[in-house]
């Protein structure tokens, strides 16, 4: 990987707009950071080619059919995030991709939440192939904040204190530049397109990514490691 690439983290978290993007760059003197909203997954890689790795909030790696059920990055995902395991959810199988609504997949163990989320997971999956997924890799942004300040934050992250504290512990790692982004953010990101949490979110991706292009992230995978199509079913942090 060229040196440059290293240089450039990209976070991205699934949003009512589309997908919101994060990118932290180190110019060797201040880490500086930028969010851009994209329609599509595929716009957001397009418009950062030089990103030396992607992490995304959006489960990667699927079971095919079934009921739903946690894959095995799932489950240590959960016993490392404690009392916070909820955050964690249950994903869809692929066969699930197709649903046109969400009384099937009801009686199939799937969450209305995880139900929401298929166009994202399904936009994704139709996208990932084992060769990009060695760019773009499952992260979780939970993790990344038990890992930025060595357990899991106790209060929801859409919470007034469950926001200021995933703010001060963005602040304590990446610097002053995190209020910055999140003055501008609010000023010109109206609700209904992304909210804060989702910034938050995809800054501490960000920083996740930052951590992996050092050396240093850690994984929560386990057997299977691999779905049918070959894609990596793990989580990285």
């Amino acid at each position: 990987m060229a040196a440059e690439n290293r240089r450039v983290a990209l976070g991205v978290d699934g949003c009512r707009a589309g997908w919101l993007a994060v990118r932290l760059t180190d110019n060797g003197e201040r880490l500086a950071l930028e969010y851009a909203l994209y329609p599509s997954f595929a716009a957001a890689l397009e418009a950062h080619p030089d990103a030396g790795a992607i992490a995304v909030d959006m489960p990667i790696g699927l079971y095919e059919s079934g009921r739903a059920r946690m894959r095995p990055c799932d489950k240590v995902a959960r016993q490392r995030l404690g009392r916070r395991a909820c955050c964690v959810f249950i994903p869809p199988t692929r066969e699930m991709l197709d649903a046109e609504s969400y009384t099937p997949l009801r009686t199939l163990g799937l969450s209305v939440q995880a139900y929401h989320l298929i166009p994202r997971i399904r936009e994704l999956d139709a996208q990932l192939t084992p060769d990009l997924q060695t760019r773009v890799w499952e992260s979780h942004p939970e993790l990344s904040f038990m890992a930025l300040t060595g357990a899991p934050i106790p209060q929801p992250k859409r919470t007034a204190a469950g926001q200021n504290a995933r703010r001060e512990a963005l602040s304590r790692a990446l610097g002053e530049s995190v209020n910055e982004l999140l003055t501008a953010f609010r000023a010109t990101i109206p609700p209904r397109q992304a909210g804060v949490d989702d910034l938050l979110d995809a800054c501490a991706l960000a920083w996740s990514t930052r951590r992996h292009l050092q050396g240093e992230s850690e994984l929560c995978i386990g057997d299977p490691t691999h779905d049918a199509r070959g894609l990596q079913m793990a989580i990285r942090y």
